[in-house]
């Protein structure tokens, strides 16, 4: 009996303790060592000792894990992007048949950049040269990198067809092969710890990406809101060895439709009056502009409690 009581007393001081004393919101991401795990620790630990919401960052194998977990209600919060978002949230893109309609956006966040990297010593200069090249594909449990990678090939007339394909489940193991060199390329982000980490092993180079107008419509079809941008070569940027067209967006913050208005209130809030802390966290966030956490993006819908933030902040409605 006195082991049921103890039990009994226990399971009474936790119900006692206040639920975020109990349980931090969490931010799914993609794994660790990846610009995306990096940018929700960042964010996580600024709404912790700033927003005084207790949160963690998890990193999980991709977004098509996280993303059904947060329009379910079993995760608060996930990084993404501003097309992903309207993709998860219409059931179209990598989330083709099956929509999220409990996503909400809550912030636009940093610019973020991706291309085609390829190890320097290897004589492809451009993305055409891949051509019956060995190169990652299928990203069963990254499908957005496979959407992205295609809309870039397919803006230049190839598709898996002139490659030769090599099923991966996610852009790590694609970095893994690259290092090895049993693939040619792979799809990443300059600045990541994947690309630092591939880069100790082989140097490597990012490829530019056309920067017509044919090529920059036909990747903004496929996928909404996204640009060319180039990036020029820093010490930071392994692989950027000159100037290099690639494919822009910003990252997004989503979250449930029924997390309380008062939770993503003051975590946008923390996010936006918190530049400096948020670049101390990782360098990515000195790119930043809090003046352009709301952006138009039609097809997703923003949560109210980020709405009441940015309405008395003069960033709403946001500009198209």
């Amino acid at each position: 009996m006195k082991r049921f009581a103890l039990a009994a007393a226990i399971l009474g001081i936790a119900f006692a303790v206040p639920a975020s004393a109990q349980q931090p919101v969490a931010i799914g991401s993609l794994p660790q060592g990846s610009l995306g795990y990096s940018i929700a620790s960042a964010m996580a630990k600024v709404a912790t000792e700033s927003g005084g919401v207790e949160t963690r960052a998890v990193g999980l194998g991709g977004s098509s894990v996280y993303i059904p977990q947060i329009n379910a209600g079993e995760m608060e919060f996930g990084t993404s992007n501003t097309f992903e978002s309207i993709f998860a949230t219409q059931g179209t893109g990598n989330f083709e048949g099956r929509p999220n309609p409990n996503l909400r956006v809550a912030a636009a966040l940093v610019p973020f950049t991706v291309g085609l990297m390829v190890q320097d010593g290897s004589d492809i200069r451009e993305i055409t040269d891949l051509e019956g090249k060995p190169f990652p594909t299928g990203y069963a449990r990254m499908r957005l990198v496979g959407i992205m990678q295609e809309a870039i090939f397919d803006a230049l007339g190839m598709d898996e067809s002139n490659l030769d394909p090599v099923p991966v489940p996610n852009f790590v193991k694609g970095a893994e092969l690259l290092a090895e060199g049993a693939v040619a390329g792979v799809l990443l982000a300059p600045g990541s710890g994947v690309v630092t980490k591939t880069h100790a092993q082989t140097p490597i180079r990012f490829l530019s990406i056309p920067d017509t107008p044919e090529v920059a419509e036909s990747i903004a079809a496929a996928l909404p809101s996204t640009y060319l941008t180039v990036v020029e070569p820093n010490p930071r940027l392994a692989g950027i060895v000159e100037p290099t067209t690639l494919l822009g967006y910003q990252y997004t913050l989503i979250t449930h439709a029924d997390v309380s208005d008062d939770t993503v209130y003051k975590v946008v809030k923390a996010l936006h009056e918190n530049q400096e802390a948020l670049a101390a966290a990782h360098g990515i966030f000195n790119r930043f502009d809090p003046s352009k956490m709301a952006v138009d993006l039609p097809g997703a819908e923003y949560h109210p409690g980020a709405i009441r933030y940015y309405e008395e902040q003069g960033l709403w409605p946001p500009k198209s």
